[in-house]
């Protein structure tokens, strides 16, 4: 049970410690980039849960340099999330018509990570947790969903400390008191000068990158001048193998290559993955539920891997079964399902070769009108949203292009203030990915 919730306060520009220790509070000193950083949000707040208490807190995020200064009462706190609020950029402006949207972003670990993030307030001395970084990550084509990084830099946070609040700091400093260092995720290291960068390890990065750039050709060559001096090499280069000729769809050569790499390991989850996906492209929908079903048993709350068994069990009109496992999907970490359309194909191409019947997603209503045409051929050719659909109809998530035009954050309002009819598959509710775009002045 949740005791309250509360807004944390900022210190005041004359605030000393002494009276911060008066009041019953420490300080919590920390930095925050990355998710919801674009200009269009706003009311960014990190959300913290007192252990004993039960008590949650908002701590704010400023608008600029997203800094965290923020007063709250000692004790061990767990991150519950992030939050901001979502302002459409469009002229004029009019919050009546195009309400803001709340938005909350979960950091509740997976499965197979070992411990909860949590931040410890001291009842001594501030604690400074760095500075946290939210992003979708990938290896390769596999994407990890987002997750948190955190850098420290803590000079520059006491820095920003000194100028922002200067009796603060100057009372810190006379009263020899240092801020605890306390880090919810262990700290990211920057990546070395490239000069550094020479040994057994640079070509797989290389290879790593050339995949996620969609060069799947230059990484097979890359790979094949590569002479691995281990088991362990040998293995990771037959997995970049078989990703690349994945990505460029010769799906029996990724096949191929991928088995090899599960018969030296069994429970590598990202081989599990990629042979997941390359035998569900290639139509061997038996294969691959085998082998998401071999991902469940390494993390059972796999959101991919529910996604795409829940689509087989449509294919085979197994209704319950089939709404089972979307509910697990988007559970927490659905936001990069969007990233990977491999699952979403199966259903499409089933219905093409007239072996299932597909009906896509259907935009009943919505309280704001879409826009037509027009505009500049300049700002037509960067527009673009893609919208991330549930089986119930809900928008989940939804991406556009940061260099669109104003217009473009209307049509996104239109659709997430939409009531969907969901897509369906042999008649049985489905998730969908739509995604809408302008080229030339044309929809």
């Amino acid at each position: 049970m949740t005791a309250g919730l509360a807004v944390a306060e900022r210190p005041s520009r004359d605030q000393v410690w002494p009276e911060v220790l008066r009041d019953g509070k420490s300080l919590v000193i920390g930095r925050f980039v990355g998710k919801f950083e674009s200009p269009d949000f706003r009311s960014r707040r990190l959300v913290v849960r007192h252990r004993d208490t039960g008590r949650e807190e908002r701590l704010s995020i400023d608008d600029g340099l997203g800094l965290i200064h923020e007063l709250v009462e000692p004790g061990v706190y767990e991150v519950r999330g992030i939050e901001a609020v979502y302002f459409p950029n469009i002229r004029p402006m009019n919050p009546r018509r195009f309400r803001p949207i709340r938005q909350r972003f979960s950091v509740a670990p997976r499965a197979h990570e070992t411990s909860d993030p949590l931040i410890a307030v001291p009842p001594d001395r501030p604690v400074y947790i760095g500075t946290i970084r939210a992003a979708a990550e990938r290896q390769g084509m596999v994407y990890e969903g987002q997750k948190l990084r955190v850098l420290d830099d803590f000079d520059q946070a006491m820095d920003r400390l000194s100028l922002t609040y200067p009796a603060l700091a100057t009372s810190l400093s006379e009263s020899s008191v240092v801020p605890q260092r306390h880090f919810m995720l262990r700290p990211t290291r920057p990546d070395p000068p490239l000069e550094m960068i020479v040994g057994v390890e640079d070509p797989i990065r290389q290879a790593r990158r050339y995949i996620e750039d969609g060069k799947f050709a230059q990484a097979i060559n890359w790979l094949s001048t590569f002479m691995p001096v281990s088991d362990r090499h040998r293995n990771e280069v037959r997995l970049l193998v078989g990703e690349a000729h994945l990505g460029s769809r010769d799906l029996e050569l990724a096949i191929e290559e991928l088995g090899e790499v599960l018969l030296q390991n069994p429970s590598n989850l990202r081989a599990l993955r990629l042979l997941a996906r390359s035998h569900s492209l290639n139509g061997n929908l038996e294969d691959a539920e085998g082998l998401y079903q071999a991902v469940l048993d390494l993390r059972p709350r796999d959101a991919e891997a529910h996604l795409q068994l829940g689509f087989f069990h449509a294919l085979r009109e197994e209704a319950e079964a089939s709404r089972a496992s979307f509910e697990v999907a988007f559970e927490t970490d659905f936001d990069y399902l969007m990233h990977d359309l491999a699952p979403f194909l199966v259903a499409v191409r089933r219905s093409a070769s007239e072996e299932a019947i597909y009906e896509p997603p259907t935009l009943r209503s919505t309280e704001v009108p879409l826009r037509g045409g027009g505009g500049s051929r300049r700002s037509s050719e960067n527009d673009g949203v893609m919208l991330l659909i549930d089986h119930t109809g809900d928008v989940k998530s939804a991406h556009f292009n940061p260099e669109s035009s104003g217009r473009l954050h209307q049509t996104m309002m239109s659709l997430l203030r939409g009531r969907f009819s969901p897509a369906t598959l042999n008649g049985i509710a489905v998730p969908a990915v739509m995604a809408f775009g302008f080229l030339g002045g044309e929809r």
